[in-house]
């Protein structure tokens, strides 16, 4: 386990040379394990900081250094973006959808305040404190990318099912602040792409209850999902700042 100074020192002596090629930092989960494995098999991206919270990741990739960091907390993103210095990207791919205490709702007869706000604190506080404090890290980038994983259920135009309350409210939050940002930082930071990301329905512990039934075809793998999403990033351009975009290139109505 590494900490943020321990990175920090690390780098410090090959500055030069990183500053060449891609930074990346990256907020782990299941997808965002393999989504930094996935990134890391381009030769123009030179490291990618992994952070996780409760359990550390397995690492195959050198360029891979991870550190523990809880995104909730303000003091500890603030200490990290300050710390790691220059960033070409910066990717969000927390979220909560269920737990022991906080379950999908099918009506709104089974709403739980406390679970409604833990809901909307992990699935949007993240990126809000990623965008604070990484938007100096991001200024110098010549190709910047700032995006964070949502879900299709967060569109209000393709909701046709209803139910889900506490998870499509904070997913429509979290596509509201990211659309305001992008607005913000089209003259703040205007060589940055602020996407919003759909991964699929993809088999980890967060889906894993409502997966069950659903056609194994129509489940992604978290290797698959990343594959999907790396190549969503690379055809991203600063002009398209603002969307909302699935795993297979399309764009999802907000």
């Amino acid at each position: 386990m590494g900490t943020v100074g321990e990175l920090e020192r690390s780098f410090s002596s090959s500055r030069d040379d990183i500053t060449k090629s891609r930074v990346l930092l990256i907020t782990g989960s299941t997808i965002g394990n393999a989504l930094a494995h996935a990134l890391a098999e381009d030769d123009n991206v030179s490291r990618i900081l992994l952070s996780w919270r409760s359990s550390e990741p397995k690492i195959s990739s050198d360029k891979i250094k991870c550190f523990q960091m809880d995104a909730c907390v303000e003091s500890e993103v603030a200490s990290a973006l300050e710390r790691l210095g220059p960033l070409d990207g910066i990717i969000n791919t927390i979220g909560l959808l269920h737990d022991g205490s906080v379950k999908p709702e099918k009506s709104i007869s089974r709403l739980d305040t406390a679970a409604f706000d833990k809901t909307l604190t992990v699935n949007v506080l993240p990126t809000l404190l990623l965008a604070k404090y990484g938007r100096k890290a991001l200024k110098d980038s010549q190709d910047a990318w700032f995006a964070t994983l949502s879900a299709r259920v967060g569109s209000i135009s393709d909701n046709q099912l209803g139910g889900w309350y506490s998870y499509r409210a904070s997913k429509a939050a979290l596509n509201m602040a990211l659309k305001s940002l992008a607005i913000e930082w089209r003259i703040a930071l205007p060589r940055c792409t602020v996407a919003s990301l759909h991964p699929g329905t993809v088999g980890s512990p967060l889906s894993e209850p409502f997966t069950r039934r659903t056609d194994p075809e129509r489940v992604f793998t978290p290797a698959q999902s990343a594959s999907y999403l790396k190549e969503v990033l690379h055809n991203l351009s600063p002009v398209q700042s603002g969307r909302f975009w699935s795993w297979d290139g399309t764009e999802i109505p907000w």
